[in-house]
């Protein structure tokens, strides 16, 4: 069946890259929501627990739960407010006067700051009343967070961003003192703000996504940093014929074979989440080899008897085929496909 393999080599290589950038592993937080980018949650855990981090980020509570008992901290970063009381190392990002508001009294909790995402969190006028809630509710405020819109381009709003959460950090830093509260860790940079800064600051630590899984969205004109892709997805053959000249293959007939040619078919398709291709154009597998036909909902196939072929080990290449972004190639892969460590 159709596997997906994980090289652990490579993890690594890029984890010791950015703990050198963010200044030691207790600085990065492993972002491992949405199934690990669909890698694996479990089994991303386990190796970023391995190398030695202590901190992770996924998106749920269901998420938090599975993997909590591997990290000193895991932090929720977008679901509902939970109505079961977490356990003592989940924290829970509050975006939001009712979110805070809706809290158990005593959670641990990151307080999300708006400094120009504007997609959610507290803004610079609201921090007063949201430090007061805080309080009164004797929520354990564990950190403060912003998140970065343009870390990736080539503009100045990184720069912008960075100033106005560290104005935000100064009252909230002021109001903490007042309130007797416990030290807050700060953070803000996500994987392109940390590869394109020289200094975290007094920031606790970065959390990293996409470059811990071997990505640099960075424009290539910044310094180049070498990371090398973790995740590549394999087929296995199902079965094998000659087509003959003339003769077409899959829904709509699109593709008509110039020659008798030898055509295989393998059990990857759109229902196993990797992008459907409507067979005008040819889609190029890592080995070059290239498709024949519409993909289906659960084969596609392509020129050739092997056994095996890997589909893609650089979804990069792959996401200018699909006009997307490398984000969203891995993403989509089912959580059903076996995942295999090498």
């Amino acid at each position: 069946m159709a596997f997906i393999t994980l090289n652990k080599a490579h993890l690594f290589h890029n984890l010791h890259i950015l703990v050198i950038k963010a200044g030691g592993k207790e600085k990065l937080m492993a972002v491992l929501k949405d199934n690990a980018y669909g890698h694996g949650l479990r089994i991303m855990a386990e190796l970023c627990h391995e190398f030695g981090l202590k901190r992770a980020a996924v998106k749920n509570v269901e998420e938090a739960k599975s993997i909590a008992d591997l990290f000193d901290e895991v932090l929720v970063l977008v679901d509902a407010v939970p109505t079961e009381k977490l356990a003592h190392n989940i924290s829970f990002s509050a975006h939001s006067y009712a979110m805070l508001e809706s809290l158990h009294d005593g959670e641990n909790i990151h307080l999300s700051i708006d400094t120009g995402m504007h997609r959610n969190g507290i803004k610079e006028n609201e921090i007063e009343r949201a430090m007061e809630i805080i309080v009164q509710k004797k929520l354990q405020i564990k950190g403060v967070f912003t998140h970065f819109r343009s870390a990736d381009e080539l503009n100045s709003e990184f720069f912008w961003q960075r100033s106005l959460f560290e104005r935000a950090k100064k009252r909230i830093k002021a109001l903490a003192q007042q309130y007797g509260l416990p030290k807050i860790a700060f953070h803000s940079c996500n994987s392109a703000g940390l590869l394109r800064t020289d200094t975290l600051g007094d920031d606790a630590f970065a959390r990293v996504g996409i470059a811990m899984y071997g990505y640099n969205p960075l424009h290539p004109s910044f310094n180049p940093v070498l990371l090398k892709p973790v995740l590549a997805l394999w087929a296995e053959k199902l079965s094998t014929r000659v087509l003959k000249k003339g003769e077409r293959v899959g829904y709509g007939g699109v593709y008509e074979a110039p020659y008798d040619e030898v055509i295989s078919t393998y059990d990857i398709g759109y229902g196993d989440g990797f992008f459907r291709f409507n067979g005008i154009t040819s889609i190029a597998m890592a080995d070059g080899s290239v498709s024949k036909g519409r993909m289906s909902m659960d084969s596609f196939c392509l020129g050739g008897d092997a056994k095996e072929v890997c589909m893609f080990e650089n979804a990069t290449t792959l996401a200018q085929e699909f006009k997307t972004i490398t984000y969203e190639i891995p993403t989509k892969l089912s959580p059903a496909l076996k995942r295999i460590i090498i």
